[in-house]
């Protein structure tokens, strides 16, 4: 049986373009801080919170390690049906005990053994696990706290550490989760979008409201952001089209649609400075897009502006006029500055 040295389970979180949709001139709502690169490397290790290479890749040949009926049990009358019930019902309470949405319609133990943690000895145990919303999950259970990881995102783990000619990984392989493909599409026919997919995603996760961020496209070329709840989310799937997700500050990769540009973190860093204003920005928060002038408003941390600095950024194609503010007149138009305190 596979014998995990540490499964600590949450391989990344990405803090990537979560703000909310901004209203017209005058009010909106704070978004979430993003790093310079827009996005960690996926291979990175996090802290204690996370699981190393090591670790992820000692799972990558799981289904030849799942538990298996032995003489024993088969002699006592048990059958495999009995194995995959007991799975199913394992599975359940460990997604109940983490507070994922999943009401599991399959599961299969993929690993188990001894881990240490902390340096006490705990037991652990890893469940590949599908839930009838189409989402799917590794769950493990390992005290003091169990973990979760998706399949999408162990999936782009993956898919990353081959770019990087690293081997191995863990995919998921319950027929429902598979094909992140035909997972995707079950979850956006859920919605009510039929849409064959073509292409899927990762975007990021945010850990400020358990939310994880996949991207879908479908065959007429159409684009969808996919949220799914991570740990602690009670929070269903929910589909929004690339054009209303961008107004929400979430962009997509893969999809361009029209009136939705193709923006990232850097976009508005070169905006900033072909206007002339000098910031060499660390942190930069997407605030959101204004409804009617559709002016894009970001607050920049930078040393050439302790006081604060709010820019209202008009994309190519935007006459809108480009404006910076400082964060006494951002309060005075009903915005708060989080990176300059």
């Amino acid at each position: 049986m596979l014998r995990i040295v540490n499964s600590v389970f949450v391989v990344f979180v990405v803090l990537f373009f979560c703000g909310e949709a901004f209203a017209q001139a005058g009010g909106g709502a704070a978004g979430a801080a993003i790093s310079n690169s827009g996005a960690l490397p996926m291979g990175n290790h996090m802290g204690a919170n996370s699981m190393t290479q090591e670790q992820f890749n000692q799972l990558k040949d799981y289904v030849d390690q799942a538990k298996w009926l032995t003489k024993d049990e088969r002699g006592k009358g048990k059958t495999e049906a009995d194995l995959k019930a007991e799975d199913k019902k394992n599975a359940a309470a460990l997604a109940n005990s983490l507070a994922v949405p999943c009401e599991v319609s399959d599961a299969m133990l993929v690993a188990q053994g001894n881990a240490t943690v902390s340096g006490k000895p705990v037991q652990t145990r890893s469940y590949e696990t599908a839930c009838a919303n189409g989402m799917g999950y590794f769950l493990v259970s390992q005290e003091p706290k169990p973990y979760a990881v998706s399949c999408f995102a162990a999936e782009a783990k993956t898919k990353a550490d081959a770019a990087a000619g690293t081997a191995g990984g863990a995919m998921c392989k319950l027929p429902a989760n598979a094909d992140s493909k035909a997972m995707a599409a079950a979850i956006l026919s859920r919605a009510g979008k039929a849409c064959s997919v073509t292409q899927v995603g990762w975007i990021g996760q945010s850990a400020s409201t358990n939310t994880e961020y996949n991207e879908a496209v479908c065959a007429d070329g159409t684009g969808y952001m996919l949220a799914s709840a991570l740990p602690g989310s009670a929070n269903p799937p929910r589909v929004t089209d690339c054009h209303a997700s961008a107004m929400q500050g979430i962009i997509c990769k893969l999809a361009h649609v029209e009136g939705a540009p193709i923006v990232t973190i850097q976009t508005f860093k070169d905006a900033v400075a072909q206007r002339g204003v000098s910031c060499e920005a660390s942190n930069v928060r997407v605030i959101g897009q204004q409804n009617i002038s559709k002016r894009y408003v970001a607050e920049f941390q930078c040393s050439e502006h302790p006081e604060g600095l709010i820019a209202y950024i008009p994309l190519e194609g935007n006459s809108a006029p480009f404006e910076t503010i400082d964060c006494a007149t951002a309060v005075k138009r009903g915005l708060k500055c989080t990176l300059t305190q």
